[in-house]
């Protein structure tokens, strides 16, 4: 009966994917069609599912953190960083192919969304080092490694997710995601050092316009503080940091900045709506999932198999990030997530993995996942903003950066307390 269940729950995803079924409706489907093979008693597990997994704090504060993204992208918050970082590096070798690190980096401390770092920071960044010659190799791979980060550094949507799903703590995993955020960031910035076209090296550089331009930025610099800072601090939980995000985010380009006119309110609620129905929509589809895979006992299934083959950690996790490379040319962030969270938690805790450490382990994977061809949504992103490039180019020029994000997986396997050394 098990195995019967399985296939159903398999073969139905399956299908449902290949007819082109949105992800969330193919999950819920699924899950439903799975349950009903067990028994139709068991949809009593539906509401339930539902009712616990919506009142968790943690997965409430998603839609808010995505409302103060929508409201950073319209309000053009991204300019003062990328000013203030080409002002300070604008003598430097690859000066502005490191202040678009620099931009990218410091914007996904605050919205938490890689689709949103690449079309912020990346319709500045992308057209000022085109002028400067740089190749399309090194200025598109920057954008989608670059704008990758915003799922990494906290405030991270998939953290959250993760922490939601697997009881971790959000605090923990958003501490844990810093100094792996920064890493990868400093290989960028190395990487645009050495490959940048000499143009890059002999900007002018003044000290007042550096200067001016800093103070101009302060209010946007000090979002991440107000944000992370209270959460670290233990002011407020992540939940209270994005609703105290929001209205800043508010306040800052609405009545500070003046860059988001009152009238525009409306279209920004409606896209923020819209992206949240969006991502919940996939978050209910999987807890139906979810639920019919328990129901089965998989998840206890292969825990227990691990026990008895006692695999190594290494080898789980290179089978981990291989089946995570494959579902992630296909299917983006939060639905190779959501899909693979409740097989492949309980089998890295069985093998005695820290969660902490996992959760980090597997955004850094979910980074190579928007990034590589046919579904790589940052490739999308880059797309919506070069509309006369082809997605081939930008895919050809691009796809050489995933080794950054290889190198780092790679040094946080060989390093774990890169992730867990502000934590302990």
């Amino acid at each position: 009966m098990e195995m019967i269940t399985i296939l159903v729950l398999v073969g139905s995803l399956s299908f449902l994917l290949l007819l082109g079924i949105p992800v969330g409706f193919a999950l819920g489907l699924s899950g439903i069609l799975s349950i009903l093979t067990i028994g139709p008693q068991f949809l009593m597990q539906i509401p339930l599912t539902f009712t616990k997994s919506f009142s968790d704090p943690v997965l409430i504060a998603v839609p808010m953190f995505v409302l103060m993204g929508e409201i950073l992208y319209r309000g053009k918050v991204g300019q003062n960083l990328f000013d203030v970082a080409n002002a300070w590096l604008s003598r430097a070798r690859g000066g502005t192919g490191i202040a678009s690190v620099f931009a990218f980096t410091f914007f996904a401390a605050i919205v938490g969304s890689s689709m949103a770092s690449v079309l912020t920071i990346g319709k500045i960044a992308i057209p000022e080092m085109a002028r400067q010659g740089y190749s399309k190799r090194l200025s598109y791979g920057l954008t989608a490694v670059g704008g990758s980060l915003g799922i990494l550094i906290p405030p991270s949507i998939p953290l959250l997710i993760y922490a939601s799903f697997t009881d971790a703590s959000p605090g923990q995993l958003f501490i844990a995601g810093f100094l792996p955020g920064l890493m990868i960031a400093a290989m960028l910035a190395l990487w645009a050092a050495w490959s940048a076209p000499a143009l890059a090296r002999v900007q002018p550089f003044s000290a007042s316009a550096a200067a001016m331009a800093t103070l101009r930025a302060i209010p946007d610099l000090l979002l991440p503080v107000v944000v992370l800072g209270g959460i670290y601090a233990g002011i407020y939980t992540p939940t209270e940091a994005a609703a105290v995000g929001v209205v800043y985010a508010a306040l800052l380009t609405v009545v500070f900045r003046r860059t988001l006119r009152p009238s525009e309110l409306p279209g920004v609620l409606a896209a923020a709506f819209k992206s949240n129905a969006m991502l919940l929509t996939i978050v209910l589809g999987a807890l139906l999932f979810g639920a019919a895979l328990t129901l089965i006992g998989l998840p206890q299934l292969l825990a227990d198999l691990l026990h008895e083959a006692r695999p190594s950690p290494t080898m789980l996790l290179v089978i981990f990030f291989a089946i995570w490379l494959v579902m992630g040319c296909f299917l983006e962030v939060l639905s190779v997530m959501l899909i693979t969270l409740p097989v492949f938690f309980p089998m890295a805790q069985a093998t005695g993995i820290d969660p902490i450490w996992f959760g980090i382990y597997m955004v850094i994977c979910m980074e190579i996942a928007v990034i590589t061809p046919p579904v790589g949504m940052n490739l999308f992103a880059i797309k919506a903003l070069l509309p006369e490039e082809s997605l081939q180019t930008i895919t050809r020029a691009a796809l050489p950066s995933v080794l950054v994000l290889l190198a780092a997986a790679v040094l946080l396997w060989a390093f774990p307390q890169i992730a867990l050394v502000l934590v302990r």
